[in-house]
Order: C-alpha cells, then structure tokens, then sequence
C-alpha cells in the first residue's frame, strides 16, 4: 500500500522530478564557473590595492626626506633660526600623509655651557624651558661625551611640545643611532615603545655648518601603528587581511602587526590564500612587508550561490505553484483564520510593547464601570505612569533609542505587576495599570513604589546607560457608574501633581487637585481677558544718581484682579509665559511705557524726560516679535530709542543663546540700551557680558543689603563688580537701596546710579503723577538739594 502511495505522488510529481535532476546539475556547474573568475579577479585586485599602498608608502617616506632636506637648509641659510621661523616651516600642512608627530631640532651644545645655554633659551621668549632627560629610558654611560643635543625646537606643540628640552643622547638606542648618523652623513633610525607600549621610530639627520663642523642633529617622529593604519586604512582595518612589517629579513624585529588593535586572533585562525611581499628602504633600515588574505567567505561564493540559487529558486517556484493549486482551499482558509486573529490582536494592543492599546483600555474601563450590575461590580484602581525625561532621550539619540527604550519599560512592568492585573500603554511614554480588588491606600502605594523603583533602573541599549525615571498617579478604589472620562482625567491629574512636586514621586487623587485646576483654568482665563479689561497696570520705581538727580525708571507690572485684588508679577508671569500670553503682555507694556514717555515728553521737554526700562521674559525673546513690537512703539507714539530701555535676567542669555543674541543686536539697533537684571544671582559668567550687547549692568539687591551691615564680602564683590563694568565700559545701577550710607558708599566706589525704597516704591499712575510734579517743581524753582533733571544725566547714561 506504500508502494502505490509513492507511485501514485511519483507519477503526479515526475515533472517536478525532472526539473530538479536538470536544475542541480545546472546550479553545480554555475558554482564552480563564477568560484574561478571571481577568485581570478580577486586576486587582481588584491595585488593592485597592495601595489597602489607601497606606492603612497614610498611618497610618505619621500615627502620625508624632503622635509628633512628643507629643514636642513633653512638651518644652513639662517644659523640662527628662530623659534618662530622653525614653526612657520614645520607646520600641520606640511607634516600631512607623510606620518611625521613633528620635527625637532636639538643644536650641539657643551656639557659646560648648558645651564648658560638654558637661560639664553629662556631669555629669548621660551620661559618654560628646561633641558631634561628621558624618564623611561635608562642613561648610556658607556657613550656619555662632553656634548650635549638638547631639543630647542619642537614642532607642532600641540603633539610635541612635552619633548621641548628632552636630551637626546641620554637613551642608549637614540645615542647609539645619532652616532651611526654622524659617521654616515646620512639619516637613521632608531625603533622605541612609548607608555602604550605602540612601536614608534626617531628619525636622526646630522647638520653641518659650511666648514663641515657638526651644529646638530633634526629629530622627527613616527607612530607605525597610526602611520601605517593612515596609509593602508581598510586593508589593515580588515579581518580578512593581515600586514606584518619587520626591519630585517629574518623577522626577528616586528615594527607592525595591522592585527594589534584586535580583541580576538580571528585573523590567525584562518588559512593564507593570497600572499604578496615587498622591500622598502627606509632610512638605514629595509622594511620587510609581507600583505596576506585569508581564506574566509567572500563575494566570490556569494556570487555563486547566487547563480545556484536562482535555478533552484525557479524549481522551487514551479512546486510550489503546483501544491497550491492542488492545496488551494485549504491554503485559503488556514490564511483567513490566522488574519482575522491578527487583526483582531492589533486591534487591541500596541505595536511596539505588545501591551493593550488605548482602546483595549477604554473596552475594558467601560465593561468594568457600566456592563456589570452594581452587585457584581469589583473595585479596582487605576496607576497612571508617565516617564520622567523620556524626551530627552528620544529627541537627542533618536526614535530608535526610544523605541527599545519603550519595549524595556514595558517588560519591567510586567515583571512587576501582578497576573491578574492589566497594563496598557496609553500612548507616547505614558502607561495605565488596572489593578482589581479592593486595597487599601498603603497597599496600592507600595505596588506603585514597586513598579516605580523598577523603572528608575538604568537601561542598557547598545551598551549605553540611559536613566528616565517616572511619576505615578493613582486613583484609588473606583467605585460603580464613575464616567470613564472622568477616571482617566482624576489619575491624570494625580499624574501631574506628582510631576509638579519634583518628578519620580507617587501621589494619590483628591478632590483638592481638581479643584486647584479648575482654580488655575480660571485664572488663566481672567489673565487672557486682564487687557481687554484694563485689569493690567504699570507701576514706576525712580532711578536716581548719587546727586539726586532723576535718571528714569524701572516699569513694574501689576494686575488689578476684581476679585483677588492688587497681585504681583511673580503671581502671574509665569503663567503667562506657560501659555503663550506673555507675548501679548509684553506687547501691551511696551506700548504703554511708550505712551507714558510721550506724555512726558510733551508735559516736560526731551532734554528732561527720564527714561523707562522695561523686564523681558526669556519667552520673549525666542521670537521676534519684541522687535517689531518696540520698533512700531516708538514710530507709533514718536519716541526717542535712548528714552527706552529693557531689561533681562541672566536666564534669559543662556536659554535659546544664538537667537537671544539675534535680538538683543537688533533691539540695540534701533537705539535701545539692554539692562542686565539682578546681575550675580544667577549664571553669572564673563562670557555673557562679552557675547551679549549689554549697556548696564544692576547689582542685585542681596549684595547691597549687606553694605549697610558692614559685610566685607557684599563690599568687596559690589567694587569688583563696579570695577568690572568700569573695564567693559558698562554702566552700574545698585538695586534695593534703603538708606543714605549706602548711596554714598556706592558713590565713592564708582556706581553713581541707585534704586530703592530710599527713593521711593513703584508707584502707580496718580503716586507718579505726584512724584514727576514735585520734581519738576523743584527743578523750575532751583532749588539745590531737591532732585531735578539735567542735561548731564541723559536718560540713560551712556555706556
């Protein structure tokens, strides 16, 4: 019966039979005939890239010599070669493809006269100069005279300039050779390790002057490791090839070995298949260079496999075309069955962790909420995990990185949660745990610690630490018929209560965080119509010099709230920055410090109108917006440049560095001065004030308030501070003066300009009123000791 089985396959399938007798003998021959011509052509190539590698090797050692020349005729034309002039001729250009670390020039000097010659060297501009000796190398006694080869130039200094007064003759090696140079009138070498044990050669070339008498001798270095690497680049980066140099024919002295760098004797393993030799003279030496290639896999059997594979490929093809149309049917339903659970799994999970998806979530919160009775319904609660710095990391090493980043957060929160509970990723690096029962609140929280101490592990990716944390909001024991909207919204805003208290934290939900939202939506919504409302208001702080003359003033926002009365800036600025709004409100104050400027101008004259400073938010000034804005101010209300100024805090220069910068030198284009706020208290750095277009800079009043107490540091960084804007030809305000001692203190030290509560507080529109009619009233009637305006003080002084 088995019999008649296979005859019965045999006689539905003999084409097929056939088509593989024909098809193998095809395949075996293709093989063999592309083997031949590849391995032919192989080799071709492996002898012109080795021939074409010898020939830029000759050029290097060329181009050595010939530096070698010119440095020796620069000497013989100019004895007295100075440092400058070395280093002009030995320069990076020039030691370029020829492997050169530098050149040295170590003039012969007597025993006797060293320490003199050691001075003249410091006395000619070298201070550092110092002839020592080699530290790991020994001494050679035995070939000690009374000369001496200190190194005087050491070109580059980059590479070399640890070497400046190095004794050449001290090592036995390099002694040894600068005497064989010597007897030879020709260049030497001599072969060394340094610390990383890497196989270096000191080339040696004795100068002469005219007469014949020995001046010294020129040193250069090479590197062979890096040299050769440089020259033959893939073909020793290469496991399948393998160059071995060695100074004399019977390979007792190995200069290099392109398998150096390697971890493992790959190399070594395999036999040669292809072996080429070559001489190459090299100073005294003749190098021995000997290029193999193993045996391993190349494009050769891969070819063939190719031609191989493609008869078999077009059998193969035909069989299977004739089992499907034999198996049809049933081919076609197994695929439909296997499609629709696939679909049916994509559905529901996410594609990259595998975990339930968003919409996984939602069936499943809606069955548990409203698709059971409230008899039968089982409290759970629901975690909230949003990663902590995710983005970072996935904006700086890419979607890949935190893709797999992902993928290994998800494995440790299956590892750490439990098997009846669900986990799903919500979406981008945020994640939801459904954990069923009834807890009590320390239970839950020592789940979330859990599940939290695992994910702030670090992540290994490519042998690479990554370290995110997480924060976790928890919604506790959710009771029947709460609306899934409202689930996912009361863990979300536990979620970011946890963010808001310093990240990596777990909070729990309460009705209080609702509460404080809706309190700050309202809020925000109130602070977008405070313009149309007239609600905003500026209030002004005089500026005045130490002879009580009015200079100008700092503009101070306020907010007149209906509800919440008079709130200050540090209420509601950041708010507006997180919301856009502080573009408008920057727009609106520019604006009306420009109106208040005009009036002023019309009421006292230009000549005796102080001027306005205005604060910038770092926001602001990432876009460019504040210099249309203050450009179509001061066209607008036909306002001088000098009467406006702004002013920013040290923040402001580092975040967004280049397009702050882009601003603030348009903003001074226009003519307006740039303040620099509470300057000390921050990121203070000199490079600011040399980077940025900074006018004025005003000191900070913590530093102020210690001058009064007689605090010796306050007193000594405001000087230094003085004496430092002095120098960048800046200008000095000290903030938050409160008494006369302390003016004249800052007088005497240079800062002419204060602010403070001695002056007065910001004051509103009617105090300023007031404040500009008692000043002006003082100024008409003379009256010496009464602040008035003068043509000394422009509005702002002049840096």
């Amino acid at each position: 019966m088995i019999v008649n089985k296979w005859m019965s396959l045999l006689s539905r399938y003999y084409v097929i039979l056939l088509m593989w007798i024909c098809g193998s003998a095809l395949s075996f021959s293709v093989f063999w005939t592309v083997i031949y011509y590849e391995s032919q052509y192989n080799y071709h190539v492996f002898e012109a890239s080795f021939e074409d590698k010898v020939t830029n090797l000759n050029r290097s050692i060329y181009a050595i010599e010939k530096i070698f020349l010119a440095t020796d005729s620069l000497l013989t034309i100019a004895p007295d070669l100075s440092k400058e002039s070395f280093a002009k001729l030995i320069n990076t250009e020039m030691l370029t493809n020829t492997g050169l670390e530098g050149v040295q020039w170590a003039p012969l000097v007597k025993e006797s006269e060293l320490t003199q010659f050691e001075q003249s060297v410091r006395s000619s501009g070298i201070f550092d100069y110092r002839i020592h000796f080699p530290s790991a190398q020994s001494a050679c006694d035995d070939l000690r005279t009374s000369q001496r080869f200190p190194v005087l130039y050491s070109e580059p200094q980059d590479s070399l300039g640890h070497e400046l007064g190095l004794q050449l003759g001290h090592s036995c090696s390099v002694s040894v050779a600068m005497q064989n140079a010597l007897h030879t009138h020709s260049m030497v070498s001599s072969s060394f390790k340094d610390k990383n044990d890497d196989i270096g050669v000191r080339l040696l070339k004795p100068i002469f002057d005219s007469s014949g008498d020995h001046r010294g001798y020129i040193s250069g270095i090479i590197m062979l490791n890096q040299f050769i690497d440089t020259l033959f680049s893939e073909l020793t980066l290469s496991h399948d090839y393998r160059l071995v140099i060695y100074s004399d024919q019977n390979k007792q002295h190995l200069l290099y070995d392109s398998s150096w760098y390697q971890t493992c004797d790959t190399c070594t393993n395999h036999e040669i298949s292809q072996n080429l030799k070559k001489t190459v003279p090299f100073a005294n030496q003749l190098w021995h260079i000997e290029f193999s290639k193993h045996n391993v896999d190349s494009r050769a059997n891969a070819y063939a496999l190719s031609g191989a594979s493609v008869v078999i490929f077009l059998t193969l093809s035909l069989s299977f075309y004739v089992w499907m149309s034999l198996n049809r049917v049933r081919w076609a339903n197994q695929l439909v069955s296997e499609r629709t659970k696939s679909l049916r799994y994509q559905a529901n999970h996410d594609e990259l962790t595998q975990l339930y998806n968003k919409q996984a979530l939602s069936q499943i919160l809606q069955q548990r909420l409203h698709g059971v009775k409230e008899q039968e319904f089982t409290t759970f609660s629901v975690l909230f995990i949003d990663l902590d710095h995710f983005k970072k990391v996935n904006d700086t090493m890419g979607h890949l990185v935190g893709d797999r980043l992902l993928q290994q957060v998800a494995d440790r929160l299956r590892n750490s949660a439990r098997e009846l509970d669900d986990i799903f990723r919500f979406g981008g690096d945020e994640f939801v745990l459904i954990i069923h029962g009834h807890h009590f609140p320390n239970e839950i929280t020592k789940i979330a610690q859990r599940i939290l101490n695992n994910l702030i592990k670090e992540y290994i990716i490519d042998q690479r630490q990554y370290c995110v944390g997480a924060s976790i909001g928890i919604l506790e024991n959710i009771k029947p018929h709460t609306k899934y909207d409202d689930v996912l919204r009361n863990a979300d805003i536990a979620m970011y209560e946890a963010k808001r208290q310093g990240r990596g934290q777990i909070i729990s939900y309460t009705n209080e965080m609702y509460r404080r939202l809706v309190d700050k939506q309202q809020f925000e919504t109130s602070l977008a119509k405070s313009i149309k409302h007239n609600q905003l208001e500026l209030h002004f702080q005089p500026i005045v010099s130490a002879q009580e003359q009015l200079c100008g003033f700092e503009a101070l926002c306020r907010w007149q709230h209906p509800k919440h009365g008079l709130i200050m800036p540090n209420h509601f600025i950041e708010i507006a920055e997180e919301n856009g709004f502080i573009h408008q409100l920057g727009s609106w104050a520019i604006s009306r410090a420009c109106e208040k400027l005009a009036h002023w101008i019309e009421e006292y004259g230009e000549d005796h109108c102080p001027y306005i400073s205005l604060n910038v938010s770092p926001y602001q000034l990432t876009k460019p917006h504040i210099v249309t804005q203050i450009k179509q101010a001061l066209h607008r209300h036909h306002i001088p440049a000098n009467l406006l100024a702004i002013e920013l805090t040290e923040s402001a220069l580092i975040e967004n560095k280049e397009m702050a910068k882009q601003h603030l030198l348009e903003i001074r284009q226009l003519g307006v001065k740039v303040l620099l706020d509470d300057f000390g208290t921050g990121f203070s750095s000199l490079s600011l004030l040399q980077d940025f277009p900074i006018d004025v800079l005003k000191i900070d009043r913590s530093f102020i308030l210690g001058i009064i107490s007689d605090n010796h540091e306050s007193k000594k960084l405001v000087r230094a501070i003085i004496k430092m804007a002095k120098a960048l030809n800046m200008t000095t305000i000290a903030e938050g003066v409160e008494d006369s001692v302390t003016i004249e203190w800052l007088a005497k030290n240079g800062c002419e300009l204060t602010q403070g509560y001695y002056h007065a507080k910001p004051l509103d529109s009617t105090n300023l009123a007031q404040f500009m009619s008692q000043r002006h009233s003082a100024r008409t009637k003379n009256i010496k000791k009464t602040p008035c305006f003068s043509t000394c003080l422009q509005p702002l002084p002049t840096s």
